[in-house]
């Protein structure tokens, strides 16, 4: 048996989760500002697994938050953290300009889908910030977009203005609001689906028509319904599939 734990530290959410022999068991995310409501899931790592020690690998867009992180890990006495990127390659080529300056999270969730989809796809991932990544027929991470996530735009509107109300939405509204509110929220939703749905147009005029389209992300549920029918997958667990991919495939050492 092979287990690893796996984790994920963002802007905004983490993830952890215990994966024996690749298959990923029950995902708990908590705020990145309460890392410590992750320590029973490394706690029950170990029981879980026989009281063996169990690695940790994470991947972290949130430098900051991984140093907390490997604090709160050496607290419970889990192996120390191995790092994606760092301590182990994500095992997907690319034709970026700086490999260094792409999210790891964008990598890992264009290895995953690349691997679910046998082909050329897009990936769209709903944070802290909308990223939209292109990969190849033959497994080449392109490059992609990005633009503020919903709570973004929504903070800048109501901090950039007078009298416009920070509004979180949690439905589709209407498109034409009927009061304040629901502008706003009509905005915020309405204008993110179409600016995705333009970015996956554009996305697929480089790597072919027919790419998959698979969605991942805290808002990939609440925005899907406004994409186009075949843009509708959800993995709401793409990146972590992609750091377990990575994890078991790393080198020998």
């Amino acid at each position: 048996m092979s287990a690893v734990m796996a984790v994920t530290l963002g802007n905004t959410t983490a993830a952890g989760v215990l994966a024996i022999d690749g298959v990923l068991g029950p995902v708990r995310r908590v705020s990145v500002g309460r890392l410590e409501d992750l320590d029973d899931v490394l706690a029950r790592a170990c029981a879980d697994c026989g009281g063996e020690a169990v690695p940790v690998a994470v991947a972290s867009v949130n430098p900051p938050a991984l140093q907390r992180f490997a604090r709160l890990a050496a607290g419970t006495g889990v192996p120390r953290p191995e790092v994606a990127g760092a301590d182990f390659p994500i095992p997907i080529p690319d034709t970026v300009e700086n490999r260094g300056q792409v999210g790891v999270d964008r990598l890992l969730g264009a290895l995953a889908a690349y691997r679910r989809s046998g082909g050329a796809c897009v990936t769209v991932d709903f944070g802290t910030a909308i990223t939209v990544n292109a990969v190849s027929a033959e497994g080449v991470f392109l490059g992609g977009a990005i633009l503020p996530g919903l709570a973004l735009m929504a903070r800048a509107l109501a901090q950039g203005t007078a009298a416009l109300p920070e509004v979180a939405p949690e439905d589709a509204p209407p498109c034409v609001g009927r009061n304040t509110a629901q502008a706003v929220a009509a905005g915020l939703l309405h204008g993110a689906a179409g600016a995705v749905a333009a970015l996956i147009r554009g996305a697929r005029q480089t790597v072919g028509a027919k790419a998959a389209v698979i969605l991942t992300g805290g808002g990939a549920e609440r925005l899907a319904g406004l994409l186009p029918t075949d843009c509708r997958q959800v993995q709401p667990d793409l990146v972590l599939e992609g750091l377990i991919l990575s994890y078991r495939e790393r080198p020998e050492r």
